[in-house]
């Protein structure tokens, strides 16, 4: 008989009778019993894989295999631990909603003499990699160039094979941020009283040191388990250079070291907790001193560069105990947990409202599983440990020593004051805790565990965070209503830059990509509160990641998950406007230089761009239209500048300008700016000749509901050329890419008058004279035969914009005079030394922002568009060819969304080379670079033959325009 046929013994057809079947509650059963408690069926037992990563974890500090870098490249090692496996984050070409690419395969050494590979662990800074091994030689792999391509900053051939020098422990040195003092923070977020918008708490937390005297550098650390201190640390040079210093002496089994942890202190030194196999937990002060460089006689430091460096270590015992004291924790199981898994350090944390430090906590974790043929029904537990660091412990003298000092009439010195371990409350967790990770400075600890959940917990208390909903003040967007968790059967976990997601490796060795999901309610249907508040969470967020330099790819992941996409980018690049104080007002005339350094100002324009693409050949709508030109704009400038401009070390090999194949892509540089001064002059004119758009120069309505209505209706022809020109920000990159169009142009025009007065150049070297002959006579051909000439346009645009300052002066001139009156008259109990705010400057940064955003233009702004229509624009239009202009082929600039060209585009399979600014096709055997944010790409000029010129300005693109890193495409795949 088979299951389905099987009769049930409470089935009523058994016995022939025509009743119902029996109904019985299970829950109701344990009430027979007089049980409380429900009935409940025993867990799952641990696998055998599981146990295995514990073993890992126990027997070797170091044991990460999945970690995630800043730049966003998330690399693993390889089942069998002879590679590692490289993936990242990407917008599919087809719909841009983002997905974990395929892994990429590497094994950048020749052999593996020490063993397999076993630890993993990203830098503060250059997206380094240190990898490690099983008898700990260290391998650092640098990523500054792609995603997924390498290159080697320090081989491990010269380590030592020696099962001593297995790496218990490792550490890298803070990165100095921009302001050397402090690390600035934007949370929480706080809901108005008033309404629906938030306002963040501006704060910071103090630097802590030691740091690589360059501020793009860093140093990695490790202790070994026999007590041995290496530092791997750049040269100025950038070669990579090792400081050791012995910590701990092994004599025997008992004092080998199985964990150590570090971090840094406001001494500008670093504290190493280390766990021996005797079960001492030892704490040890290291002064790390790179050399200083000598002060010159205006009292100023010395360029970092122009030194050697040559870091000394000093070490100073600070405190030890044991960290297996049983007794002492309210678990039954304390006793058989006499191994540990993890160790941390949590730095000392400033409290600004007490003007207090804490002090330094040091943790451990361990962790118990039941025997697999055991009769006890155990669960698995482990129990978090703690201990603080106190230090300037005063030492009291027994009374009886003090009565016979007073005896012998001697007066005792005063006992040196010494530093201790103090052993907090433990916490005990019935899960595997299989990693842990210091957040927020040091203010929140995360753990991941082996059922793939994630908590996050308070430092002082221990207590979990963010396990509610808090739309009034939120620390984390897990208070916005989202969820973040893996899935189980979990062995590691790594998180990223702005730990919005998580990737996870589980039992069966496969990596996943799990992206936080939104829980309140239906994203497709959100309300505008919710709304708000996960615009507020991703923008204090955002705002973090970008001074820490880090990839905010999976923070436009989340955000695309919601509708009204346009509504939510105005919204985001406000929020963080308002956090940053990001300048976006250029209207004075103030060196572009400014406008191009900004680069949170990039970051706005980014995500504008990619919440506006759609995927390729899809259109484009009017924020992101304007984005991707100012994006384009801005690279431009910066591409012409570094070539004209590049550092001494570079000119002395070879100037950019001498090289053909530099020469080759400024020419694409200068034909597409050209081809940009047509389209938008273009675009003008076309306006000039729209009845329509006339029309609403001449209207009787009130000047705010004449340019609303205008507004529209160029949102409605998708038409951003008026915004472009009258949008300081974006006005000022046309300008300057007006002006880099004639520095090309006189470079142009000197070598080609360089060249007619040598005639033949009969060197051996006449090969590549010629090519940099035609590369010099390509660049003149694009700016000789322009439609538009810039520097015309560019006058035009400097009567422009004295245009509008004038409007400014005039509109914001009674807000002027009452601020000099407010000037003149102090108010009473008000600091005078304290700064007042600028109101006038504040008006016309709103005003700038609303353009930015393409809102309504400023009701000043209307006498402006009327003389701009009615007597420049007329006037510059006389020296225009306007039929060329008409039918000129504007395709390079890949701006055009009708339907047949985007369709022609797709036809032909071309893309348009975001570097040399020309079409490249899917026919050519050459590797692309894409970018995986936006889809740009680029072919892959990376050659041995490159000279330094070249190299210098590859190694600048090493991001997209959009700001978004560049991957390698394999071989075949576009």
């Amino acid at each position: 008989m088979t299951d389905a046929g099987m009769p049930l013994l409470l089935d009523s057809a058994m016995s022939g009778m025509d009743q119902s079947s029996m109904q019985v509650d299970l829950n109701a059963v344990d009430d027979l019993f007089g049980d409380t408690d429900p009935l409940s069926l025993p867990s799952r037992p641990p696998s055998r894989r599981l146990r295995r990563r514990l073993d890992e974890l126990r027997g070797r500090g170091c044991c990460q295999g999945l970690a995630w870098s800043k730049g966003g490249t998330i690399a693993s090692i390889a089942p069998d631990g002879q590679s590692l496996e490289l993936r990242y984050l990407r917008a599919k070409l087809n719909d841009a909603t983002w997905e974990l690419s395929e892994p990429k395969v590497i094994a950048p050494w020749q052999n593996l003499n020490g063993g397999p590979v076993v630890h993993l662990s990203w830098g503060p800074a250059n997206y380094e990699l240190a990898v490690v091994d099983a008898v700990g030689r260290v391998l650092l792999l640098n990523f500054n160039s792609d995603l997924n391509r390498p290159h080697v900053s320090r081989r491990w051939d010269g380590d030592a094979v020696d099962d001593l020098h297995t790496i218990v422990g490792t550490y890298w040195l803070n990165q100095l941020p921009a302001n050397s003092r402090f690390y600035p923070t934007y949370s929480p977020a706080v809901k108005s009283s008033k309404g629906p918008d938030y306002t963040f708490e501006n704060s910071g937390v103090p630097t802590m040191g030691p740091n690589h005297p360059h501020p793009t550098k860093s140093a990695f650390i490790c202790i070994t388990t026999n007590g041995l201190l290496k530092m791997f640390w750049s040269q100025n040079n950038n070669k990579a250079e090792e400081t050791t210093l012995e910590l701990e002496s092994a004599t025997s089994a008992d004092d080998l070291i199985t964990h150590a942890a570090a971090c840094s202190d406001k001494t500008k030194s670093i504290y190493i907790a280390m766990a021996t196999t005797s079960k001492q937990l030892r704490v040890v002060q290291v002064a790390i001193a790179f050399n200083t460089p000598p002060k010159t006689d205006s009292s100023q430091t010395a360029p970092p560069g122009g030194y050697p460096l040559s870091p000394s270590l000093g070490k100073r015992h600070v405190a030890v105990t044991s960290w297996f004291q049983t007794g002492m924790c309210e678990s039954p199981l304390d006793a058989s947990m006499s191994k540990i898994s993890h160790i941390e350090m949590l730095p000392a944390h400033f409290d600004f409202q007490t003007k207090q430090w804490s002090p330094i906590v040091v943790i451990t974790v361990r962790s118990f599983i039941p025997e697999p043929n055991s009769p006890y029904n155990q669960d698995v537990q482990s129990i978090i440990d703690r201990w603080e660091l106190l230090t300037d412990q005063k030492q009291t003298v027994h009374p009886a020593f003090e009565r016979l000092g007073a005896r012998r009439n001697s007066v005792g010195s005063t006992p040196p004051a010494t530093a201790r371990l103090k052993k907090l409350d433990s916490v005990i967790v019935n899960k595997i805790v299989l990693g842990v990770n210091v957040l927020s400075f040091g203010r929140v600890l995360s753990f991941y565990y082996n059922d793939g959940t994630v908590e996050y917990r308070d430092r002082f208390t221990m207590n979990e965070m963010y396990r509610e909903v808090n739309l009034d003040r939120m620390y984390s967007i897990l208070e916005a209503g989202f969820h973040q968790s893996g899935e189980p059967s979990c062995l590691q976990m790594a998180f990223s830059p702005a730990n919005y997601s998580l990737v996870q490796m589980s039992e069966d060795w496969q990596i996943k990509w799990h992206n936080p999901e939104y829980t309140l309610e239906d994203p497709n249907t959100i309300s505008d509160s919710h709304l708000n508040a996960v615009i507020a969470s991703c923008a204090m967020s955002t705002a973090a990641a970008t001074n820490n330099n880090s990839n905010i790819d999976d923070i436009l992941a989340v955000a695309r998950k919601f509708p009204r996409k346009d509504q939510f980018a105005m919204k985001w690049v406000t929020d963080l406007v308002q956090i940053m104080r990001i300048t976006v007002d250029y209207s004075d005339d103030v060196p572009h230089d400014h406008l191009i350094r900004n680069q949170h100002l990039q970051f706005c324009f980014s995500i504008f761009n990619h919440l506006g693409w759609n995927g390729e050949f899809n259109p484009r709508h009017f924020r992101s239209k304007l984005s991707t030109l100012a994006l384009s704009l801005r690279n431009t400038v910066i591409l012409v500048s570094l070539a004209s401009s590049a550092p001494s070390a570079v000119r002395a090999a070879s100037s950019p300008l001498d090289e053909p194949e530099v020469v080759n892509s400024l020419a694409g540089c200068a034909r597409w700016s050209v081809d940009f001064l047509g389209w938008l002059c273009d675009a003008l004119f076309g306006l000039l000749d729209d009845s329509k758009f006339m029309s609403f120069l001449t209207q009787a309505n009130a000047p705010a509901q004449q340019l609303t209505n205008m507004t529209r209706y160029l949102h409605t022809k998708n038409e951003i050329a008026l915004h472009l020109i009258l949008c300081s920000s974006t006005r000022n990159l046309i300008s300057a890419v007006c002006r880099r169009v004639g520095l090309l142009d006189s470079y142009a025009a000197r070598a080609l008058a360089w060249y007619s007065s040598r005639g033949e150049i009969p060197d051996t070297n006449s090969s590549r004279h010629a090519a940099l002959h035609a590369a010099y006579r390509k660049v003149h051909r694009y700016t000789s035969s322009a439609l538009i000439k810039a520097d015309e346009f560019d006058k035009f645009l400097v009567n422009l914009a004295k245009d509008i300052r004038s409007a400014y002066e005039a509109s914001l001139g009674p807000l002027a005079d009452s601020q000099k009156a407010a000037k003149s008259q102090p108010v009473a109990n008000q600091n005078s030394n304290a700064p007042k705010p600028d109101r006038v400057k504040e008006a016309r940064q709103h005003c700038e922002l609303g353009m930015l955003l393409v809102h309504s233009l400023p009701p000043s702004f209307l006498v402006v568009i009327t003389k701009l229509f009615r007597q420049d624009l007329t006037n510059f239009r006389t020296n225009v060819d306007l039929a060329k202009l008409y039918f000129a082929d504007y395709s390079l600039l890949e701006i055009n969304n009708n339907p047949e060209a985007l369709a022609n585009w797709k036809r032909k399979g071309v893309k348009v080379d975001m570097f040399r600014r020309i079409e490249i096709n899917r026919q050519a055997q050459i590797t692309w670079r894409r970018c995986s944010r936006c889809g740009n790409a680029m072919e892959d000029l990376t050659s041995a033959n490159n000279k330094p010129g070249m190299i210098f300005l590859l190694a600048q693109q090493r991001s997209c325009c959009c700001g978004g890193r560049l991957a390698l495409l394999p071989s075949g795949v576009l």
